[in-house]
């Protein structure tokens, strides 16, 4: 697994990018995304699909 942190007040925009960059590159490597986002902090978490 791995956690991305990134600061409280980077744009969400930039999230996006992120997330549709790191999408297209790892399109079929079964890697699931979840994104948490609150007022303080912007959490993206990366991990492997088993089954």
């Amino acid at each position: 697994m791995i956690l991305a942190r990134l600061k409280w007040n980077t744009p969400l925009y930039k999230v996006d990018e992120f997330v549709t960059k790191f999408k297209k590159k790892y399109k079929n490597k079964r890697l699931r995304m979840d994104l948490k986002l609150t007022d303080t902090e912007c959490l993206i978490y990366i991990f492997r699909k088993l089954h």
